[in-house]
C-alpha cells in the first residue's frame, strides 16, 4: 500500500528524552501558563511543573471569570496544557491539577492573580 504513515514506535526510543532534556521545569511551566491563558474565561495562570524521567506533572493556579462553569473551564485548561506540553516537549503529562484561586468579577481587568483593581467607569 502506498501513502501510509509509519507505524507508531518506529522512532528511536531516546528521541523524546533528547527533546525533553532541553526543557527546564520553569520553561515547561511557562508553556503551560501560555496554554492556560488562551482558554476563554481563564486568566492569571501560575504553574509549577515537576518532571521525573519522561513524565511531567503540572499544578496550576488560575483566576476564572465570575459566572463561568468551573468544571468546563478546568477541563478545557487541562486539555490545552496536556496537548501543548506533550507536543512541545515530548514529555508525557501524567496530571494537570487546576486550582481556582480567585474569581474575576464583571468590570475587573485581566491582571495578575490577587490584582483586583477595577477598570475606571466609562465617562468618568
Amino acid at each position: 500500500m502506498t501513502g501510509t504513515l509509519p507505524r507508531r514506535g518506529n522512532t528511536p526510543a531516546r528521541a523524546p528524552a533528547a527533546t525533553a532534556a532541553r526543557w527546564t521545569e520553569r520553561r515547561i511551566a511557562r508553556l503551560a501558563e501560555d496554554a492556560a491563558g488562551g482558554t476563554p474565561a481563564a486568566s492569571a495562570p501560575a504553574a509549577t511543573v515537576r518532571v521525573a524521567g519522561n513524565v511531567a506533572r503540572v499544578d496550576l493556579d488560575l483566576v476564572v471569570d465570575h459566572g463561568a462553569h468551573l468544571p468546563a473551564v478546568a477541563e478545557a485548561v487541562r486539555r490545552r496544557i496536556a496537548d501543548r506540553v506533550e507536543a512541545g516537549t515530548g514529555l508525557t503529562v501524567e496530571s494537570v491539577t487546576v486550582t481556582v484561586v480567585d474569581l474575576r468579577l464583571p468590570g475587573e481587568h485581566r491582571g495578575t492573580a490577587g490584582d483586583r483593581t477595577a477598570r475606571p467607569a466609562a465617562g468618568g
